[in-house]
């Protein structure tokens, strides 16, 4: 998994690789498998969901290798569940499955009792974990969760009588998101339940059904977008027209496709009917542009006539050799140059780009050769080959502009580092003014750590190398905190010029997250799933939106900027992790050489993954279990700590190891 920048609060800026993982920031799940151990976790989430509504408790479950960053598991997660601003109804479970560690716990005893908690990890946790089915030990803690909220212990009576209040306000809070979705689903044009769906199918199977689609569809769109631009480069902008209608058409059913799915992945829970019915528009979705875009391509196909002018097209793109190897020896020496300028972290998004780039040159050659060989004997199969070799010739293209695209934005971020830290430097000396004349000593202290983590990135940003995309993004951080600060102390006109200021700092690294998340899914679209699609389309959403109300209200358009970064973030993170899984399922990283054409051909094609199918990284339910038993046992323990609405007191599990 490649780390990437993260939009953290606190000090803590990178999130790290699964190996060994810093407490992360989770947005739009209840489930976050790292290391993919849990396989598919649709039912799981139903049963986390389902356990909300009935007992108002929110369980979180995170794998993990193991715990970085603290390195104790309690303290790992007290900072994962303040990080994500967890409260008193909220409770985790972590498994860290390479060193042997989970960790669980709830909120607030009022929530479970230290001897409830001690139950669930005990009694339902436990056990399965000894067995090493961790995805058996994630459906415990629900079932095991259900149980003493159902009055098994006997312990929470006087807690359920004190909360009624607070919880006829969780009740409030849950039916107005409720009401908020139902009526964002109106509000696109969508009736509630009108579009098709398989009744004798399980919700689980239409899952499947969805994600497998929606990854299919995707890659057909991306194809015909290639056909259409071989098409353009032949006979000009005039002749397709057409086609581009036709790709605008596919791009929105793509598009309310990926909002469906992520309403489905979000934490607000959803009715069965509500399920069925947005499986269904994404399957129906996905049909229709599968449909429209094949029938593009046979269009497309019939206009180039591909199998009569065969050997000009292949002449041609044997002609064009020379200019590529050029600008493959072009990128090589830019990455070469950019491994002295910048740190590794900075590269990371097109760190396997050369390997992949040789690879790609390797099979367009491997390609021409069979059409040449084929070409008086079987025309249709000497254009298989043809077609291939050009596909495999534009993504060197697309492979090499990720890298220059990289360079830009490393060179444009260094260049913007010493206005950035003046202003925040401003920022930080008009939070001391502020302070001062109005004696709020909060605000003083903060200032003083911001002034000090500001000295930290101006040292870095003189060093060499650096990576001054990250510490561009340490500078918007500071800055956001700053403003959520002062908001209250500003007048309307230094609020609004603060948002301003702000927002083009968080517009430059939205820019930069999306083009690299873009970059990174579609040059390997054949190993990436539908979580990942889904999340970059939410994230290109946000960023439109942003632009749109930049001007009009600079407020708005920060959220959704700060929204795009997130998402952006997302996913590149689950396109991390579903390369990890194609590479795991051919032998691992070291199992092979990246630059063999044949992983090349096999992500260029778009090959669609059965365990990519619902969405979520490749799963190897089970695990690794044997690895368990010689060397010591996981570490279970509780502890309290207070933020967030919740004590966190208490704990579950007997802080031992078994």
């Amino acid at each position: 998994m490649l780390p990437v920048a993260a939009p953290l609060g606190g000090s803590s800026f990178v999130l790290p690789s699964a190996w060994a993982q810093e407490p992360m920031s989770i947005t739009g799940t209840t489930v976050l498998d790292n290391t993919s151990v849990l396989g598919d976790t649709a039912n799981l989430k139903k049963k986390i969901s389902d356990l909300s509504k009935n007992h108002k408790v929110d369980l979180h479950v995170v794998t993990i290798n193991k715990f970085e960053n603290p390195s104790s598991s309690s303290e790992w997660a007290k900072a994962l569940a303040k990080k994500n601003n967890w409260g008193s109804a909220d409770a985790v479970l972590v498994i860290a499955t390479e060193s042997r560690q989970a960790y669980f716990i709830a909120g607030s005893e009022k929530t479970l009792s230290s001897e409830q908690q001690s139950k669930v990890y005990q009694d339902y946790v436990k056990p399965k974990l000894q067995s090493g089915d961790y995805k058996g030990a994630a459906a415990a803690a629900v079932e095991g969760i259900d149980a003493q909220k159902s009055g098994g212990s006997g312990v929470v009576v006087g807690a359920v009588a004190v909360g009624t209040a607070s919880v006829a306000a969780v009740g409030g809070t849950y039916l107005y998101r409720r009401r908020k979705k139902s009526a964002e689903a109106k509000k696109s044009g969508v009736n509630k339940y009108g579009y098709p769906t398989v009744p004798q199918a399980t919700i689980e199977e239409l899952q499947t059904r969805a994600g497998a689609s929606l990854v299919q569809a995707d890659n057909t769109l991306v194809r015909s977008r290639q056909e259409v631009e071989f098409a353009r480069a032949q006979y000009g902008d005039a002749q397709v027209a057409e086609f581009e209608k036709e790709i605008v058409r596919a791009d929105e059913l793509m598009k309310a496709s990926f909002h469906r799915q992520k309403l489905l992945e979000d934490d607000v829970p959803d009715t069965p009917a509500e399920q069925r019915a947005w499986l269904g528009e994404i399957i129906e979705n996905s049909r229709q542009v599968t449909e429209m875009m094949q029938a593009q391509e046979e269009k497309l196909s019939s206009l180039r006539n591909l199998e009569h002018d065969a050997p000009a097209a292949i002449e041609k793109l044997q002609l064009g050799l020379p200019e590529l190897d050029q600008r493959i020896e072009a990128v090589q020496r830019t990455y070469s140059q950019l491994q002295e300028r910048y740190l590794p972290s900075a590269l990371e998004p097109v760190k396997e780009n050369v390997a992949l780039i040789e690879a790609n040159r390797t099979l367009l050659q491997q390609e021409l050769d069979q059409a040449n060989t084929l070409l008086g004997t079987s025309r249709s199969e000497a254009v298989v080959h043809l077609r291939s070799g050009e596909e495999a010739a534009q993504q060197v293209a697309k492979l090499a502009e990720a890298v220059q695209n990289r360079a830009g934005e490393l060179e444009t971020a260094q260049n913007n580092l010493s206005t950035d830290l003046l202003s925040v430097q401003r920022d930080i000396a008009e939070a001391k003014s502020l302070a001062a004349s109005q004696n709020k000593d909060d605000l003083q202290a903060v200032a003083a750590g911001m002034e000090a983590v500001l000295g930290e990135v101006r040292q870095q940003s003189e060093a060499r190398p650096n990576d001054p995309l990250a510490l561009n993004e340490q500078l918007r951080q500071l800055t956001s905190e700053l403003d959520k600060s002062m908001t209250s102390l500003r007048a309307d006109r230094e609020r609004q010029h603060a948002a301003e200021q702000s927002l083009e700092r968080a517009l430059r690294s939205a820019r930069v997250q999306v083009d690299s998340a873009r970059d990174f899914i579609g040059n390997r679209r054949g190993g990436v799933g539908s979580q990942a699609r889904t999340y970059l389309s939410e994230a290109e959403s946000h960023l439109s939106e942003a632009h749109r109300l930049r001007t009009t209200n600079p407020a708005s358009a920060l959220d959704s900027a700060n929204r795009a970064i997130a998402l952006a973030t997302d996913a590149q993170n689950a396109a991390n992790r579903d390369m990890n899984s194609y590479y795991d399922d051919r032998g691992g990283r070291g199992g092979f050489d990246i630059g063999d054409s044949s992983l090349a051909k096999g992500m260029l094609l778009g090959t669609i993954l059965g365990s990519l199918s619902s969405g979520s990284a490749h799963g190897h339910s089970g695990g690794d279990s044997g690895g368990f038993f010689g060397g010591g046992g996981f570490d279970f323990g509780g502890g309290g700590f207070d933020f967030g609405g919740g004590d966190w007191g208490g704990g579950g599990g007997d802080g031992g190891s078994f």
